[in-house]
C-alpha cells in the first residue's frame, strides 16, 4: 500500500503501523506537509496521473475468518461397578436386580457450553456501539440534549489547494464521538481566516452535504466511531491561511 503527498507529489510506502499511529495522518518527509493518507491511498506506487482509491463510505464486510472455535471436550462419567452381594446361605438364590445406568452428562455439558457462548455473544453485542442490542439497552439511543461541541472530537484536520480549481480549497478532518450515547449528525460550520486572523467567510453544511452516504443520517453518530470527512470550498481570490470547525 502506498500514498502520495498532495503538496510535493512525493510517494511513500505505507505499513499498518504507520496508518494506526495517528488515524492515517502523516507528515511528508520531503516538504513537511501534514496530510491524511486515508484520502491518498494507492495499491501500487503511484504514477504522475494515478488516482487515489475512493471508497463508497460504508464499512466493508470482512469474510474468510481465520479464527475458528475449537470443539470443547465433553466429560462423560462411567458408572461404578456394584460390589458383589454377600449371602449367609449359599443355597438360597436372590432375585436378579435390574442393571442401573448412570445418566449421561453429554447433553447437560453441551447445553452449558452453548449457554456460555450465548452469554458471551450477548455481552459483545451489548458493548458494541450501534448494535441492535445496544439500541434496546439504551446505549445506542440518540441523546438530543448533548452539545455536539462537547462530545465530538476533531482528531486531525488539514487544508490544501484544490488539485483542479484555482479558487477552491479542500478541507479534510477526522471526527469521533467521545460520548456514551448515539447523537444526531450535527450541522457543521467552517470559518476561514487570513494570516492576520481576519474572518474571510463562513459556510454551514447540513449532514446530507458532508456525508457521502445519506442513508447513515437517520442512524446517528455512534460513540467511538471515527468519521473521515473531505469537503471542497470555493474561497475566491484570497486564499485562507487557517480555518475552524464548529458544530450545531
Amino acid at each position: 500500500m502506498h500514498t502520495r503527498c498532495p503538496g510535493c507529489q512525493a510517494g511513500y510506502e505505507l505499513t499498518a503501523a504507520l496508518l494506526a499511529e495517528a488515524s492515517g495522518v502523516v507528515r511528508c518527509g520531503n516538504c513537511g506537509k501534514t496530510f491524511n493518507t486515508l484520502s491518498h491511498l494507492f495499491d501500487e506506487s503511484p504514477t504522475e496521473h494515478a488516482e487515489p482509491i475512493r471508497g463508497g463510505g460504508m464499512p466493508p464486510l470482512l469474510e474468510h475468518a481465520e479464527l475458528i472455535q475449537t470443539e470443547l471436550p465433553v466429560l462423560v462419567e462411567e458408572p461404578e461397578a456394584p460390589e458383589p452381594a454377600e449371602f449367609d446361605d449359599p443355597g438360597t438364590a436372590l432375585p436378579k436386580e435390574d442393571t442401573w445406568h448412570a445418566p449421561s452428562l453429554l447433553w447437560p455439558t453441551v447445553s452449558a457450553v452453548l449457554l456460555v457462548l450465548l452469554l458471551v455473544q450477548t455481552w459483545v453485542l451489548w458493548q458494541t456501539p450501534g448494535s441492535p442490542l445496544a439500541r434496546l439497552a439504551g446505549s445506542g439511543s440518540i441523546d438530543e440534549r448533548v452539545n455536539p461541541n462537547e462530545v465530538i472530537q476533531i482528531i486531525s484536520r488539514d487544508m490544501h489547494r484544490h488539485p483542479s480549481l484555482d479558487d477552491a480549497m479542500v478541507v479534510s478532518a477526522n471526527l469521533r464521538n467521545t460520548g456514551q450515547f448515539m447523537i444526531d449528525w450535527p450541522v457543521l460550520e467552517v470559518r476561514f481566516y487570513d494570516a492576520s486572523q481576519q474572518l474571510l467567510g463562513v459556510r454551514r453544511l447540513e449532514p446530507g452535504q458532508y456525508l457521502h452516504d445519506e442513508r447513515r443520517i437517520d442512524d446517528g453518530m455512534a460513540p467511538g466511531t471515527i468519521i473521515p470527512l473531505v469537503m471542497e470550498f470555493v474561497v475566491g481570490a484570497t486564499e485562507p491561511s487557517g480555518f475552524r470547525i464548529r458544530f450545531y
